[in-house]
């Protein structure tokens, strides 16, 4: 509504924010207002609002006299008109009393619609009434509160970091207020504050004469339900320079942030009940946002629309120079969407590849330049904002080794298809995710922008994964989503894994080695393979459990450790199977030939059981007692992915393997080495 000129009353605010603004299509008629609502100001002055039309840019009032209908403004009937959007005040200079009775329609860009059903005071003088059917004024009652001189809905803010104060404040710029200003005896005041503080109300009024020193503020909640009626006779009074200042200490209305609530000032406490035509609804606000927004552009300019939730008293080029803000880009041009002025086109050049970045803001006043309002003072109160990415960047992770063990810093090369407009630190730090070891370093490649890398040190013996992933950082439009990272186009990851050493051990199990050698793989997390004999596994059945209760696997190393090739098909068999058998669930489907002696036939024949042959590509020839110093560096020396080493835990003495074993691991596990059974 218009804050200069006249007043509003409660009840005409309550049928205002209940309107129905849908735009009518058909191409010679506008939608017909709703009966006009009248409010008495002065004794020959009146003011008549009625609800705001879609495609409307002027209205018509008529006055009912027992002539009939007549245009306002009337020079011989002495009425003068002032029209504020869809308000007017209307005043009597010539004498005799006001007839309160009028009707409206709506006109703009060469249509026009029907006239309105006609709207009058209840309390109006007795005239002859236009031969019309009855109809509904509205839920306008005007003996709810004949005496109020302002009214206006509130959308609470927060005051500072309190918890308890919530309000209005105009310097404060906290929360909303629509009218904040109104006429009372042809001078203008101005709500300046209202405010709910943890120790009262306060009530500031910016006025040119002041207004009675008695008044009632009565301030309603959300549904109208509660009603705290506030006399300026029990306030501490503040008269000040500007205007006066009302305290009502221990005053509670029960506000919270974002609440809305109506106000309104009356010259007499009234003691009228709110019914049911009086709640209220929260306050449409004027919002603004971004549409057919494109997914990225390509360099070239491109177009979007803003989309008001009301039609806007602003044009192309305000919007323009006052309202976009662009960030790499220019604005080259704004125009409307047709002929509705709640939807404009906008096209923008970008500066270069990179992202645009665009908002729309507005400004504290209606009455500042460049302002983005309605027609009846209702601003902007949102700042939409909207990222169109520059053309997608795609990326490529690549890595010199196969396998990161034995390497204490693993280079990994970032590969772009062009450069990438952000510092290492940003890359590092919002982009870029390593599991399985630690980010070392990042650096551009001789300067190159398109070109990284990164040095990751593995920390453990499993894979090393690394992601590159930046689409789900920019989590809203706001200007932190213009890093050049969030056009990488899709997440990007690399796993590179640790090399695995199978460690096999023959003959066993024994008494004495086997849990020496169990005893150190389980300090170094480390699970091999055990080749034993049946025999040996019969007598030492504890081993077994232990060696499957720990994580290795058991593999058939024939009955009493006879050479394969030296028997028959019937004695092969029978030392092979009579193995499984007493290995039972925890045999597997391998077999290694004792002395390492097989032939074709050898194979033929497992095949034939269902077994695979399994010998090794490292054997430190531990049977043969060189050193547990040999042994151990002709295991460390043959550590390679899909290394079999083969070892020996029965058969002999095997001390030397115990401590080889020790002095290797030791060496190989800093290293991420991985040790997995060969067999499963």
């Amino acid at each position: 509504m218009i804050v200069s000129g006249g007043v509003l009353a409660l009840t005409g605010i309550m049928l205002l924010v209940n309107l129905n603004l849908q735009f009518n299509t058909a191409f010679n008629k506008l939608e017909v207002p709703q009966a006009p609502v009248v409010h008495q100001l002065h004794d020959r002055t009146v003011e008549v609002d009625w609800n705001d039309v879609a495609g409307a840019d002027r209205y018509q009032l008529q006055q009912w006299h027992p002539s009939g209908w007549i245009d306002l403004p009337d020079d011989d009937l002495g009425i003068e008109v002032d029209y504020y959007g869809s308000r007017a005040v209307v005043n009597k200079r010539s004498p005799g009393a006001m007839i309160n009775t009028f009707r409206v329609k709506a006109l703009g860009c060469g249509r026009e619609s029907d006239w309105s059903a006609y709207g009058r005071k209840a309390d109006a003088e007795y005239v002859a009434q236009p031969a019309e059917p009855n109809e509904t004024i509205g839920s306008y009652d005007s003996h709810s509160e004949p005496d109020v001189i302002w009214s206006g809905l509130l959308t609470a803010g927060m005051i500072g970091s309190s918890t308890r104060d919530y309000g209005y404040s105009l310097d404060g710029q906290v929360g909303l207020l629509s009218p904040d200003a109104f006429t009372f005896e042809r001078s203008p005041h101005r709500v300046v504050r209202a405010l709910q503080a943890s120790d009262g109300f306060f009530l500031e009024l910016r006025n040119a004469s002041g207004i009675p020193n008695e008044f009632t503020l009565a301030i309603h909640n959300a549904e109208a339900s509660d009603v705290t009626r506030l006399s300026s006779c029990d306030s501490v009074h503040l008269p000040s320079d500007r205007g006066d200042r009302y305290l009502w200490p221990g005053a509670d209305v029960q506000w919270v942030e974002g609440s809305h609530a109506a106000l309104s000032i009356s010259l007499t406490r009234h003691t009228a009940e709110v019914t049911e035509e009086h709640r209220l609804r929260p306050i449409r606000l004027l919002t603004a946002e971004f549409v057919e927004v494109p997914s990225h552009h390509d360099g070239e300019e491109f177009s979007l629309q803003v989309r008001f939730s009301k039609p806007v008293a602003v044009d192309g080029d305000s919007l323009r120079r006052t309202g976009l803000q662009v960030r790499g880009g220019v604005v080259t041009g704004v125009e409307l969407a047709g002929e509705r002025k709640d939807l404009w086109e906008v096209r923008i050049a970008p500066d270069t590849r990179r992202s645009v970045g665009l908002r729309l803001s507005g400004t504290l006043h209606c009455a500042a330049a460049g302002a983005i309002c309605t027609q009846h003072h209702l601003r902007l109160v949102n700042q939409p904002e909207a990222v169109i990415p520059g053309p997608p960047i795609t990326a490529r992770l690549e890595a010199d080794r196969v396998f990161h063990s034995g390497s204490p810093a693993l280079p990994v090369r970032i590969q772009l298809s062009e450069p990438l407009m952000t510092s290492s630190q940003i890359l590092r730090r919002q982009a870029l995710q390593v599991s399985g070891g630690s980010m070392m370093d990042l650096r551009r490649v001789e300067g190159r922008s398109d070109l990284w890398e990164l040095i990751v040190s593995p920390q453990s013996a499993a894979a090393v994964a690394i992601s590159l992933d930046a689409t789900g950082l920019c989590v809203s439009d706001g200007a932190g989503c213009l890093e050049d990272l969030y056009r990488i186009a899709a997440p990007l990851e690399l796993s590179i894994p640790p090399a695995v050493v199978h460690l096999t051990f023959d003959d066993g199990p024994h008494p004495v080695y086997t849990p020496q050698i169990l005893d150190i793989l389980a300090r170094h997390d480390a699970r091999a393979t055990f080749f034993v004999t049946g025999e040996s596994a019969t007598l030492y059945p504890e081993l077994i459990n232990r060696i499957v209760s720990e994580g290795h696997t058991l593999a058939n190393h024939t009955w009493d450790h006879v050479a394969l090739d030296t028997l028959s098909a019937e004695e092969f068999e029978e030392t092979v199977l009579r193995t499984q058998q007493a290995l039972g669930e925890y045999a597997t489907p391998c077999i290694r030939p004792p002395y390492y002696r097989a032939d074709e036939e050898t194979y033929e024949r497992a095949a034939r059981l269902g077994l695979r042959v399994i010998m090794g590509n490292v054997r430190p020839r531990d049977w043969a007692l060189p050193g547990a110093m040999e042994i151990a560096d002709r295991i460390v020396g043959g550590a390679a992915n899909n290394a079999v080493v083969v070892l020996h835990d029965g058969g002999g003495d095997r001390s030397q393997t115990v401590e080889a074993l020790r002095s290797a691991l030791a060496s190989l596990s800093p290293q991420n080495y991985s040790f997995e059974p060969v067999c499963n």
